[in-house]
């Protein structure tokens, strides 16, 4: 385990939380649709909709928190720097864009059927 005590990479890292929580969920939804479309026994139904949908959205709520999670805390453990409120309102509009991204590649889970 690497324990970061430069306070750069610190901030660094909650600045770009968002985008990378981003870019995990982009891969892992597209990776789950094309195993779902490759392999149907994830295409069974449950509840009108396939599971692999039902994963999709899980996996957008678990994103969606884990970003809001990380900037509250890291909004409170910020280091000190000569602009206090450049940082955490960068991290803010990161993490605000990346939980747009998020719910507009989740929007065709609920609009279209699996696969199509």
């Amino acid at each position: 385990m690497i324990i970061m005590h430069n306070s750069f990479s610190r901030s660094f890292l909650f600045m770009l939380a968002g985008p990378l929580i981003w870019a995990a969920h982009f891969l892992f939804i597209y990776s789950v649709n094309g195993i779902a479309c490759a392999r149907p026994a994830l295409m069974h139904a449950w509840a009108g909709i396939p599971i692999s949908s039902w994963i999709i959205l899980g996996a957008s709520l678990l994103a969606l928190a884990a970003m809001a999670a990380i900037y509250v805390r890291g909004r409170t453990q910020t280091p000190a720097t000569n602009d206090p409120g450049f940082l955490p309102w960068v991290a803010g509009m990161l993490a605000l864009l990346s939980a747009v991204a998020v719910i507009w590649e989740t929007m065709p889970v609920l609009l279209l059927p699996a696969c199509s």
